[in-house]
């Protein structure tokens, strides 16, 4: 059993997606790119300030600046990282629950008691709350509720990683 969680693990991180360095490179230059086009630090001059003649027009463009758009923020490091690891450990949830009932344990979760005898199903299911709890977090991101996204993923993750904790602790006392 403990053998197979590294494989899981691996498996996992290449099925929820962990992108390649260099498209995070190519990202990350796009973004700088397009915030430097986006938002040029030039200030605001109002327009009774200077007169405007026909050759200044067609050689100067007009920059806007706004104050909360100045700064785009970057999402952090650990928001990805607690994305992926909501899918590894759902998929975790998986095993431990198939190993504590190969075992001769029984599912003590009343909503998931008919699903855990279909296999499909228990996959579909858990990828659907790994997928909808990533969803979540990332809309309160773009939201501007940050904070919020950062607590409910580390909370979704905590609780799901004693759930299987626990199922892998209740599979080695049955062996």
């Amino acid at each position: 059993m403990s053998r197979a969680l590294p494989g899981i693990f691996a498996a996992s991180l290449a099925f929820f997606g962990m992108s390649s360095p260099v498209a995070a490179q190519e990202l990350a230059a796009a973004n700088t790119i397009s915030a430097a086009t986006l938002f040029p630090t030039k200030p605001l001059v109002p327009a009774t300030a200077v007169p405007v003649t026909a050759e200044a027009a067609e050689t100067s463009t007009p920059t806007f600046v706004r104050n909360s758009l100045a700064k785009p923020h970057g999402r952090p490091a650990p928001l990805p990282a607690l994305y992926v690891a909501q899918g590894a450990l759902q998929a975790m949830d998986i095993h431990s629950t198939y190993s504590a009932i190969g075992g001769g344990a029984h599912e003590a979760n009343p909503l998931m008691k008919n699903v855990v005898g279909n296999k499909g199903a228990m996959l579909a299911v858990k990828a659907g709350v790994a997928v909808s709890t990533i969803w979540m977090a990332e809309s309160m991101w773009k939201r501007g509720n940050r904070v919020g996204a950062l607590i409910t993923m580390i909370a979704a993750n905590s609780v799901t990683g004693f759930v299987v904790a626990h199922n892998y602790k209740l599979a080695r006392q049955l062996r």
